[in-house]
């Protein structure tokens, strides 16, 4: 069992620095995702969809980039908390391991939380659901890992 919590950890890991790194590397293509949610530009372009909405629309170029910087920011903190704790249950210390993983797992739930709840407050659901099904099925997918992190060895 101490084998398919590393093999979790570990993987997640991986997943949030592979993020980081197409964030980091090629900026346009999620830095482009953040100003169509943010400003609902989609929804202003196709009435009368999320019309009662519209007024959340924040288009400021400062605010958008604040929010790629924040998101990349997240991620390199939960990948290194993960890497960190797959490490510690690798060669480690069993609880500090454990305690590290649910630290990191914390913040990749917490991730995409933020993501599913900053994307219901922009409406992103109604012209990007494939975006949201994705935070979604993340979002599950962390939440197994604790599960899965958490049952006795």
């Amino acid at each position: 069992m101490l084998g398919m919590k590393v093999l979790v950890v570990a993987g997640l890991a991986g997943y949030l620095t592979l993020f980081v790194i197409n964030n980091v590397t090629d900026p346009r293509t999620n830095a482009a995702a953040i100003p169509r949610m943010m400003s609902m530009r989609d929804l202003e372009a196709d009435p009368p969809l999320g019309s009662g909405v519209l007024w959340r629309a924040i288009d400021s170029p400062a605010v958008h980039r604040l929010a790629y910087v924040l998101v990349i920011a997240v991620q390199a903190v939960g990948a290194i908390l993960l890497w960190w704790a797959a490490g510690l249950l690798a060669w480690g210390p069993l609880t500090a391991g454990l305690a590290v993983a649910n630290l990191g797992l914390l913040v990749f739930v917490a991730l995409f939380f933020g993501f599913l709840l900053t994307g219901l407050w922009f409406s992103y659901w109604i012209k990007m659901g494939p975006v949201q099904q994705g935070h979604l099925t993340l979002l599950q997918v962390g939440m197994a890992a604790a599960i899965v992190v958490n049952l006795p060895v």
